[in-house]
């Protein structure tokens, strides 16, 4: 039997995560965050298992004490065609089944059903050695978005 290959869809991916990225973060008043407020965040993005994943450690401090990690998982699942993303943190809420992701040149967006928190939906826009992030959250199921998290970092590596 043949080794299986990773997509051209992994590898676009792999290529636009990988690296240690820093930056500023605007945080808006929510339920997690009632005063809101900035925040430095660091992700430290590679990819793993022989390329057929992306492993994402992200922490988030404020005045230099990390107040919030989360790890993700980022594949491509060439049965369904789509991307499929495990997010996995510290306030202890765990995937009851992968969110679809979309890339869309520099994009890559999904979204989440959080029952009856609402949804929620992730924004990564890449542009050279920059990551723009940006989550929103809706109450009433995707007519309408409120900004939560604004993100601005550099790839260090």
């Amino acid at each position: 039997m043949e080794m299986p290959k990773v997509s051209p869809e992994q590898a676009r991916l792999n290529a636009l995560f990988a690296g240690v990225w820093r930056g500023e973060e605007t945080l808006f008043p929510s339920d997690w965050d009632p005063q809101g407020g900035t925040a430095f965040g660091t992700w430290v993005v590679h990819a793993s298992l022989d390329g057929f994943s992306v492993l994402l450690d992200y922490t988030e401090e404020k005045a230099g004490t990390i107040v919030y990690r989360g790890h993700g998982v980022h594949g491509w699942d060439a049965q369904c065609g789509a991307f499929l993303v495990y997010w996995f943190d510290n306030l202890g809420m765990m995937p009851h089944e992968p969110a679809k992701a979309t890339l869309d040149g520099n994009r890559y967006t999904y979204q989440t059903d959080d029952g009856p928190r609402g949804w929620t939906r992730m924004t990564y826009d890449f542009t050279a050695d920059t990551l723009a992030f940006r989550i929103e959250r809706s109450k009433d199921q995707g007519a309408t978005w409120s900004p939560m998290h604004d993100g601005r970092y550099r790839r260090a590596t």
